[in-house]
């Protein structure tokens, strides 16, 4: 088959950090210093597939100098100048010129999460990225966790904004952003609020979002069975209002999870299920909807995409993106180059239209170890796909066996992905235990991806540019 040939003729160019020593940097607070209610759901939020369900054991934050050399060099670390809190990077957003980084709790008032905006300068480069706004919502509550999804298109933010799991406290919303007259500037509030017309507690509409011009879709993995909700921009512009489509599964039951992950690019959009029935049961699946020529209307899919190869408890759908003709969905469990490294499955929309089928290409880590979670965030932009890979420890040093986390990109350099050549981002600021890779998102030769563990929970981003 053409994705095993893969495994063995992928062509690379892969940067490994040189070495990792122990800082002596002093732990921030830990998760133990919050409220129970937050506690519960920042657990619940950021272990998702990666194994952070013990963070207060992690040892001290070891330094990984990140490779200097290579297409893609870190550009900047965009640094959040008000609303401190943990989890900074839970969610990144990138579009032309916008940085969107999302924290999931605050220090302030009733701890509720923001959303900061980060636009290169007019004059100057992206190492003089500074912040130009903070998004936080005119309702938010303490059981919300605001920010845990964002997406960027054009002058438009969404905002995501699940309950925390297993609070019967709302169906949540997601909320949308529109760029004032005079700029991204100051502390905004939202400019409509979206929700579902028949959503139910533990629905968690929010927890996944994405934007392609004036259209928004928002996962509700907890809508049983599942479900992904469409809102189209009314002729007169963003109002709260309740969705244009409700999108699910022929074949979706509870256990699936549909609406973890969503993205969309103009007329596709792209929902994934890690629980539902590919190959094998709960290996998980990738759901395609194209827009119906009178616009979008409550569908079933268009087809179901599904990895050839795939296993039970893969993952596979946990995090999908799509770009024009192309999708990818990661795989966190799946087989790599050894058990449960991951993996990323490519599809390449056929001829005659998407139709049920399994992956063109399977991507993975050439140095790829076992519980790495390769595929837990994903993005494509046109030949191009960044993974995060959350628990990939120092390669040097692999006694620590702390999670550092990287971000590998796929560059697609011949005619298919068997060219393909592999670098791993790590940043210059990264540490053991930060878990850099949990985001990912990527606009033509820009990628940024967030590190939600930076420093002991507070967090980070990094910004990177191909050369």
């Amino acid at each position: 088959m053409r994705s095993a040939r893969l495994l063995s003729t992928v062509s690379v160019f892969f940067l490994l950090p040189l070495l990792c020593f122990a800082g002596t940097d002093k732990p921030a607070s830990t998760i133990a210093d919050l409220p129970p209610e937050a506690q519960a759901g920042i657990r619940a939020a950021l272990a998702r597939s990666i194994s952070i369900s013990s963070p207060a054991n992690l040892r001290e934050r070891d330094v990984i100098p990140a490779p200097i050399e290579g297409p893609w060099v870190q550009l900047a670390q965009p640094l959040a100048a008000a609303n401190p809190g943990f989890f900074y990077g839970t969610s990144v957003a990138i579009s032309s010129d916008t940085v969107v980084v999302g924290q999931i709790y605050t220090f302030t008032g009733n701890g509720v999460g923001v959303a900061f905006v980060f636009v290169k300068p007019k004059t100057g480069n992206w190492n003089n990225l500074t912040q130009a706004a903070v998004l936080v919502p005119s309702d938010g509550l303490s059981t919300d966790l605001f920010a845990v999804s964002v997406a960027i298109s054009g002058d438009t933010i969404v905002v995501g904004s699940p309950p925390y799991t297993g609070c019967t406290c709302g169906p949540g919303r997601a909320y949308v952003y529109v760029k004032p007259a005079g700029g991204w500037s100051g502390q905004l509030t939202q400019t409509a609020e979206l929700t579902a017309s028949d959503g139910a507690n533990n629905s968690s509409v929010g927890s996944s979002v994405s934007i392609s011009a004036d259209t928004v879709v928002a996962g509700a993995p907890g809508e049983m069975p599942g479900a992904a909700y469409v809102f189209v921009k009314p002729v007169n512009g963003w109002v709260n209002m309740t969705q244009t489509a409700k999108l699910i599964a022929s074949d979706g039951v509870a256990s699936d999870a549909f609406g973890t992950s969503v993205s969309i690019s103009g007329g596709t959009i792209v929902a994934g299920a890690p629980g539902a029935t590919g190959l094998n049961t709960q290996a998980g699946a990738a759901y395609v909807f194209t827009e119906p020529a009178g616009g979008w209307t409550n569908m079933t899919q268009t087809a179901k995409l599904i990895a050839s190869d795939g296993a039970s408890s893969d993952q596979f759908g946990l995090a999908v993106g799509v770009s024009s003709n192309r999708v990818v969905a990661g795989a966190p469990r799946a087989l790599g180059q050894v058990a449960t490294a991951g993996a990323a499955y490519v599809y390449t929309e056929p001829a005659g239209g998407w139709s049920n089928a399994t992956q063109t290409a399977k991507l993975t880590a050439p140095d790829g170890e076992t519980g790495d979670a390769l595929g837990s965030a994903v993005a494509i932009s046109s030949n191009t796909v960044v993974a995060g890979a959350p628990d990939r420890i120092c390669r040097s040093i692999p006694a620590l066996g702390f999670p550092a986390g990287g971000a590998y990109v796929f560059s697609k350099s011949g005619p298919d992905w068997a060219q393909a050549t592999v670098q791993v981002l790590t940043g210059t600021d990264a540490h053991n235990a930060d878990l850099l890779g949990s985001s990912v998102a990527i606009s033509g030769d820009l990628l940024v991806t967030g590190a939600p563990y930076l420093g002991k929970y507070l967090g980070a981003a990094f910004v990177f540019a191909k050369f």
